[in-house]
């Protein structure tokens, strides 16, 4: 639920950061949240050692939620491929590319892409986009102990791809499968996924 619709203190109750953030300290600690009365909108959590007892409070000031994700995908010279991300929206993956040309000697080529959420197993057509007849029989995924990936899904025949993500572990993006269509009859490529700057993620 989102709190507020000016900029100063905005605030998502859904923010899936948020919600893993509630999950886990309420596992290790005591949790107290601290609610407005006006509308209900948290603004302090307490956290109590269960052991010593020691608590420590935490202001609740904003949230920021990526509501239409792309990863920029990042091609070398070798044909490996990583991508970078989750950003909000095209263009703000399309202008990170920048900052990796200058960070980088060996990179080739870049491509904002639709980061498909893997919660939907149905891909739409949409999330596929097209590559340079070039890079398409060369592209493998860049080794990497990255900590968290994306699943790049390569029709080499048709010369397209669409990207599916983020995946916490090479593991968890192993198990998702696709429903019927062309994604069944892809390449699987487990690419790292390197994240970008609050900044970054809204240019």
């Amino acid at each position: 639920m989102r709190y507020g619709t000016d900029d100063e203190c905005p605030f998502d109750t859904d923010n899936r950061a948020w919600r893993r953030l509630s999950d886990v300290t309420s596992e290790h600690f005591d949790a107290i949240f601290w609610n407005r009365d006006l509308d209900g909108r948290p603004v302090l959590l307490t956290l109590r050692d269960m052991h010593t007892g020691d608590t420590i409070t935490l202001a609740v000031l904003d949230s920021l939620e990526i509501r239409d994700p792309h990863a920029l995908l990042a091609v070398h010279t070798s044909g490996e491929l990583g991508a970078h991300g989750p950003t909000s929206g095209a263009e703000a993956a399309r202008s990170h590319a920048a900052t990796l040309a200058l960070d980088s000697t060996t990179l080739a080529v870049t491509k904002p892409v639709p980061l498909h959420d893997p919660a939907v197993t149905a891909l739409p057509a949409t999330g596929w986009v097209g590559l340079p007849p070039d890079l398409v029989p060369v592209l493998r995924p860049a080794p990497d102990d990255a900590r968290a990936v994306v699943l790049v899904l390569l029709d080499r025949t048709e010369g397209w791809l669409a990207a599916v993500g983020p995946f916490p572990t090479r593991a968890a993006a192993d198990r998702w499968q696709p429903a019927d269509g062309p994604g069944r009859a892809a390449d699987r490529l487990t690419v790292p996924l390197h994240p970008v700057t609050i900044e970054q993620a809204q240019r």
